[in-house]
């Protein structure tokens, strides 16, 4: 029940604040529920150091990531959510009523993944996309534990690698877009289409 809660509030944090800071602690929340429901059964020396060593990119390197650049670029604390508190309020609303009755996937992960997707619609700063897609890979990781407990440790582990290493790419992207456009908007990914 408390864990309900606590993803319920995390999830909501990331539609709703528009400020880095709050949306890295509540992914924070998220990947530290994700790392604590897949722990697994079976206390083998080599799935606790999986588990560690998933744990400490998910909720320390990846973090650190995101906030050395913010810290290096302060028009990057402002995530720019392209609708206004309302909506926002109402999707979050909606994502857990659809979640709840979202049939054979698990409630908890549906309405994480669904928080995730609708932060990359809603928010126009690469940051926030880059959070989004972060919050997204904990989502998945609920989901997983909920659906395959038994799965290897290894699977979790790749999953937590690729989130890594989308992390620190969109962050390299993105500091290449603050050279030309402080603002890091999504906008400047349209005009390059061109």
């Amino acid at each position: 029940m408390i864990v309900d809660a606590v993803v319920l509030l995390a999830g909501a944090a990331l539609m709703l604040f528009g400020r880095s800071w709050a949306v890295v602690c509540a992914y924070v929340v998220l990947a530290g529920l994700a790392t604590f429901v897949s722990l697994p059964a079976s206390t083998s020396l080599l799935a606790g150091a999986l588990l560690m060593l998933s744990a400490v990119l998910k909720l320390v390197i990846a973090p650190l990531g995101v906030w050395f650049f913010v810290r290096a670029n302060p028009e990057a604390r402002d995530l720019r959510p392209s609708v206004g508190i309302p909506l926002r309020l109402l999707a979050v609303i909606v994502f857990a009523l659809a979640a709840r009755h979202a049939g054979a996937i698990p409630p908890l992960g549906a309405y994480v993944v669904l928080c995730a997707l609708g932060m990359l619609v809603v928010q126009r700063s690469l940051i926030a996309h880059i959070l989004g897609l972060l919050a997204l890979g904990a989502g998945v990781s609920i989901s997983a534990s909920e659906l395959g407990p038994g799965l290897p440790e290894s699977i979790e582990l790749g999953a937590t690698f690729d989130v890594l290493v989308v992390t620190f790419i969109g962050l390299a992207i993105a500091r290449a877009f603050i050279v030309h456009n402080p603002l890091l908007d999504v906008e400047s990914l349209r005009r390059l289409r061109g």
